[in-house]
């Protein structure tokens, strides 16, 4: 059943570099789900997915800053680069910062305070969204055509195709893949197997993150989803192809409603069998 919540809409600056900022939709309904929209220039389904807040209840949080997939940080006179989604586990923290800021030594005072600025940040926005009181963390991303080295001019990584060469070949952070012969780049990422199994049943791709990526420190890249499992909270990344900033490839609005509609199916179903 919808419930057409009332809405609060805020604005929360980072107390420690107010410049970033989470644009937050809080519904009255309260619900044991949060969304969150790590990359600003990803954000296809992010008006009908405030919409089904709405109707359905939850949190959604949007970061941003100036527009981009990564985040500034502002130490003093360096400014550092960070990918939001890649801060929640300190050996993520460390590997986003050394990895998108070359100069960027390890072991270094700078690295240290560095370290530090992102787990506070990463600590605001799982504080803003309420995670602690949920019991499934959702997040929204959209990427570009293809995949890098599929032979069709594709980039980037996430691709149905990439993730069942993945698996064919051993790759430890996935379990199963469900490819339903929809566009490549449209799929769930997500840690249950109940969820793998309705959306497989409801023909969509999906992809089960394999639980071991909680033990496993060479499968920890400071993801959202890896946090979850360490957790032991239930997941979903509704993925969906975006234009890039080329032109290539699609904005796929449509696709991601249908995702976003059964997903919504899904939780509502959970909490109504609980109740």
């Amino acid at each position: 059943m919808s419930h057409y919540a009332l809405l609060l809409n805020l604005l929360l600056s980072f107390p420690q570099q107010p410049d970033i900022q989470l644009e937050m939709t809080y519904s009255a309904h309260q619900q044991p789900w949060a969304f969150l929209a790590p990359h600003e220039n990803e954000h296809v389904g992010n008006n009908y997915l405030k919409q089904k807040v709405s109707e359905f209840g939850g949190i959604f949080a949007v970061l941003r800053q100036h527009g981009q997939r990564h985040i500034s940080l502002s130490l003093g006179e360096q400014t550092l680069e960070i990918d939001p989604n890649r801060i929640f586990t300190q050996r993520g923290r460390i590997s986003t910062l050394t990895r998108l800021n070359p100069e960027l030594k390890k072991n270094t005072p700078l690295l240290k305070r560095a370290e530090s600025l992102t787990a506070n940040l990463a600590d605001f926005i799982l504080a803003s969204i309420k995670a602690e009181q949920a019991s499934s963390w959702i997040a929204i991303h959209n990427n570009t055509q293809g995949y890098d080295g599929d032979g069709h001019g594709g980039r980037g990584t996430i691709s149905i195709k990439r993730y069942q060469k993945k698996l064919a070949t051993g790759a430890n952070y996935l379990i199963d893949v469900n490819d339903a012969g929809k566009d490549e780049d449209d799929l769930f990422f997500i840690t249950e197997r109940s969820d793998f199994d309705a959306m497989q049943h409801a023909q969509f791709n999906v992809v089960l993150q394999n639980p071991e990526v909680a033990n496993d420190p060479s499968e920890d890249d400071g993801s959202l989803s890896v946090l979850a499992e360490m957790q032991g909270r239930r997941y979903v990344n509704v993925e969906a192809e975006r234009m890039d900033d080329d032109g290539l490839g699609e904005n796929h609005l449509a696709q991601q409603q249908q995702m976003i509609d059964l997903l919504f199916q899904i939780l509502t179903k959970d909490v109504s069998t609980r109740d």
